[in-house]
């Protein structure tokens, strides 16, 4: 919705030089006219970022699941090293060659970081997505690493 912003007081030839367009979006991300989706997958999906947007409390469960894993991950990846494995990440690998604590400084504060926007941007899809694929993504890597280590081992 477009609305026009006028100044007062002013005659109607000087308010055509005085206008001002603001565009003001009154959605969130989630539509008014909700269309269910074909997919049984895109009809779970759209269910469970509905829940974690109406219970704040499934969405600060899930948001701490993800920044455990991340510790999880920090640990494993740190026992990997010392068994002779190399990081992946060209970023962390560079972390972890400049110090073990500063790599877990650096990812543990980019992850609460990235928590803390998903929250403040909560009653929007996109971040209520982001959320579901930040845990599915650190869910997949510590398995990941628990099954490479299990071959190290």
């Amino acid at each position: 919705m477009v609305e026009v912003a006028e100044p007062r007081g002013l005659r109607a030839r000087d308010r055509r030089r005085a206008r001002r367009f603001v565009l003001r979006e009154r959605r969130s991300g989630f539509e008014r006219r909700w269309t269910p989706r074909r997919t049984p997958y895109g009809a779970a999906l759209d269910a469970s970022l509905v829940y974690l947007r109406d219970h704040r409390r499934a969405l600060v469960a899930t948001l701490v699941l993800a920044n455990l894993l991340s510790l999880l991950d920090l640990g494993l990846t740190s026992i990997a090293l010392r068994l002779g494995a190399a990081e992946a990440n060209p970023v962390m690998r560079y972390f972890f060659e400049a110090s073990a604590t500063q790599a877990g400084i650096v990812k543990c504060s980019l992850v609460a970081a990235a928590s803390l926007g998903i929250w403040a941007l909560r009653h929007h899809r996109a971040a209520l997505m982001t959320a579901l694929f930040l845990l599915a993504v650190y869910g997949a890597v510590v398995l990941y690493e628990i099954v490479g280590l299990a071959r190290l081992t």
